[in-house]
């Protein structure tokens, strides 16, 4: 699938190459200074609003915080630098689910290694094109020190042992309770990408990410968006759930948050039931 002339200051093959063979691509300066402070005023006063049991419950990620009853959030999911090159990328139609705010506080741990993706028994899920990526906006500038994202290259199309040690987010690795379990662990060929506020990574869901723990003395806190590209290719099935999740988590948001986010809003007109979610891969498809 070829990628579209654009004006994007990128090389937009080159970023596609990379999202494809690696499983993530960094674009700088894609979030307007001004959108940052706005964002990270909004997700502060979330996360200090957490009470202890929530925190503890996500103690690994800092905070889990969805972005249903956050309509403050809706100028950071829909910027259009970051649609105007996805779609130079030739990852256009693309469709929003949900955002989540994770702040990592002071001297919290790290994060587990985990996979995202929920939509396994849609043939796309075995293919170049994700049927889900991430948007990750770091609010603060990131290093290993303060708990930057950590990630396995290519662990996104190649089955790995982390895929039989459990699914994302159990409660078991949310409450960090055993940091000897080998999914906070380190695994060769991992690597660091510390990061700019403003910069944008943009992660296929299938690929195993983690994060540093955060040794300084400040919140780190990032915005992770969750897309679903070139939409109409999906199956039915698939369009029926990110249709029906977005609608029943933001239908209730302002009307001017919701026309910020404009094409993103899915529109699925059929009457296919949703999909059932599916978080683990069949390991004879999954292999380049």
């Amino acid at each position: 699938m070829s990628t579209r002339t654009s004006s994007v200051p990128f090389d937009a093959g080159e970023k596609s190459r990379q999202l494809i063979e690696n499983g993530f691509c960094i674009l700088n300066d894609i979030l307007d200074e001004n959108v940052i402070r706005r964002t990270r005023d909004i997700s502060m006063k979330s996360v200090l609003g957490l009470s202890g049991e929530q925190l503890a419950n996500a103690k690994a990620a800092g905070s889990l915080i969805n972005s249903d009853d956050e309509p403050g959030l809706a100028q950071c999911v829909g910027n259009p630098r970051a649609v105007s090159a996805l779609e130079a990328m030739g990852f256009g139609d693309v469709k929003f689910w949900k955002a989540v705010i994770i702040s990592k506080p002071p001297h919290g741990p790290r994060l587990y290694w985990h996979q995202d993706c929920m939509m396994w028994d849609d043939p796309r899920a075995y293919g170049d094109y994700s049927p889900m990526i991430f948007l990750m906006y770091y609010l603060d500038n990131t290093t290993r020190e303060n708990g930057c994202l950590r990630l396995l290259p290519g662990s996104h199309r190649e089955w790995h042992e982390l895929h039989g040690m459990g699914m994302a987010h159990g409660p078991d690795v949310s409450r960090a309770e055993d940091m000897s379990d080998p999914r906070f662990g380190t695994f060769p060929g991992e690597i660091d990408v510390p990061m700019k506020a403003g910069d944008l990574v943009v992660g296929d869901a299938r690929l195993f990410h983690s994060t540093h723990g955060n040794d300084s003395d400040n919140h780190r806190t990032v915005i992770t968006i969750w897309f679903h590209p070139l939409f109409g290719g999906l199956q039915e099935q698939t369009q029926s759930w990110i249709h029906h999740q977005f609608h029943d988590r933001h239908g209730g948001w302002p009307a001017q948050a919701l026309e910020s986010l404009g094409t993103l809003i899915p529109d699925y007109p059929g009457r296919v039931e949703p999909m059932k979610a599916n978080r683990q891969p069949d390991r004879g498809r999954l292999h380049r």
